[in-house]
């Protein structure tokens, strides 16, 4: 189905040439100032590509502003692209200088400008602090964009629907679906007093009881109420949930029958120990989804509010986050896990037995590379959960991830056996200290531990449930 009717008329002009045909990649650096290329805004699917600023939030890439210069090295990936989205915070409240600058570069390589904000008030009542809420500098944004000499093509909503409604925690809101429509509503048409032209769309997190089919609700509520549609709606999957390519499948059908296109965010975990990973778990993510499950988002979203990666230049650069859009178009099936890290973690998607585990974190997902997934026994300890490495191995190292809440005093120990009949498990190494969810416990014995076939994590002592989110086998031969 076709989903161009939520680009408006002006904007269906700028694209009238850039359209018919794909984005010339660039060679010499970006394109004139005096001669920009005409925007691409109803490309399908649309890309966008939004890294962190590390000034803002104290976490993210430390070259962002690199992007913004004259000579910056990402010329390959920047020819795939057709948006560029800013954080809102930093469009409110960064350096005046480097917002010019940014808008300026944007612009120069024929990228549409957006940004991210929260659009809803809180009250007397509820909504302090809580993502969604940042009404107060919504439309400030905005007028800085213009005051900076830009044009704001899009603005991403910053999941005030399930802030607003489905959330349960401190400063809940409980409000109806009719209520938010009505505010977002509202402030999307404040907006666009200041650009006529301006798309306006939702980003919302896909999880628990905000489910493909509440979001369907909530696009035709919006509609009812405000009688025009969001632009569209990227998903923030969440990647815990190992049914998450068919709820964002199902997101797509219920978009194509409301004629509203739906984004894919690809980004990797905050656990994530380095740039490698983090950028191989988002690359797993992208083949899971469109090689594997056979997704095709309207819009794709590169995006991190992680501290990772650390750098977004050279492309490259195999650690740097435009490689990653730059493979992503040359050869997607090359991103995720690299030959070396599958060779050296033994426990990789290896079969498991553990003392118990509840629905949805079986314990596969300890051992699947992934730590957005956990095994969890949903019971306190003493648990365990117990690896098969196929056969005897020589190991040089265990790494464990946590999955803990509350943090505090924890007692681990990691058992292994040979794979005799009469092999028993002994004890390899322990770990008694106070702990926290998302923190790596590692050990690595000083000659490496020999013809070890099953590896079993048992906990003693914790005050939270027992859970990992990953158990990693490190093999002593190099691949």
């Amino acid at each position: 189905m076709s989903k161009s009717k939520w680009v408006l008329p002006s904007i269906l002009a700028l694209c009238l040439a850039a359209c018919s045909s794909p984005v010339t990649p660039a060679t010499s650096g970006p394109p004139s100032p005096s001669q920009p290329p005409a925007l691409s805004l109803n490309h399908v699917p649309l890309y966008w590509f939004a890294p962190l600023n590390l000034e803002k939030v104290g976490r993210g890439s430390v070259d962002y502003v690199d992007l913004f210069a004259p000579d910056s090295d990402w010329n390959e990936a920047a020819s795939h692209l057709q948006v560029f989205k800013l954080y809102g915070g930093w469009a409110e409240t960064g350096p005046f200088s480097q917002l010019k600058q940014a808008i300026q570069a944007i612009r120069q390589r024929g990228l549409g400008l957006a940004f991210e904000h929260g659009p809803l008030f809180p009250d007397a009542t509820c909504g302090q602090y809580i993502e969604g809420f940042a009404g107060e500098g919504f439309l400030k944004a905005v007028q800085r964009v213009k005051d900076a000499g830009g044009t704001l093509d899009f603005i991403a909503l910053d999941e005030p629907y399930y802030w607003a409604h489905f959330y349960d925690g401190v400063q809940a809101c409980y409000w109806s679906t009719e209520k938010i429509a009505k505010d977002v509503g509202n402030m999307i048409l404040q907006a666009q007093e200041i650009f006529p032209d301006l798309i306006v769309g939702d980003i919302e997190p896909v999880t628990g009881p905000a489910d493909a089919a509440a979001y369907k609700v909530w696009l035709e509520t919006f509609r009812a109420v405000n009688g025009f549609d969001l632009a569209f709606l990227h998903l923030d999957m969440d990647w815990s949930n190992p049914n998450w390519p068919s709820e964002a499948i199902q997101m797509e059908a219920y978009g194509n029958e409301l004629d509203i296109p739906i984004g894919m965010i690809y980004i990797g975990n905050g656990f994530d120990q380095d740039n490698a990973t983090w950028l191989a778990t988002a690359g797993e993510r992208v083949k899971r989804y469109e090689l594997e499950a056979g997704g095709h988002p309207d819009h794709i979203i590169f995006q991190s509010w992680n501290d990772k990666p650390d750098h977004v230049l050279p492309e490259g650069d195999p650690t740097a986050y435009t490689w990653f859009v730059k493979t992503y178009f040359e050869d997607r099936s090359s991103l995720g896990m690299n030959a070396e890290t599958v060779a050296r973690n033994l426990a990789l998607n290896r079969p498991v037995k553990d003392s118990r585990e509840i629905a949805g974190n079986a314990g596969s997902h300890a051992v699947d590379g992934d730590s957005g997934t956990f095994w969890s026994a949903g019971d306190d300890a003493p648990q365990w959960i117990e690896i098969d490495l196929g056969k005897p191995y020589d190991i040089d190292a265990v790494r464990l991830l946590t999955s803990q809440y509350p943090e505090g005093d924890t007692v681990h120990r990691v058992m292994g056996k040979g794979a005799g009949a009469d092999d028993v498990f002994h004890e390899l190494t322990r770990f008694e200290s106070s702990t926290e969810d998302g923190q790596w416990l590692e050990f690595s014995p000083t000659q490496p531990w020999s013809d070890i076939r099953y590896i079993r994590v048992e906990t003693l002592a914790s005050p939270s449930w027992i859970a990992w989110r990953e158990v990693e086998v490190i093999t002593a031969d190099k691949p």
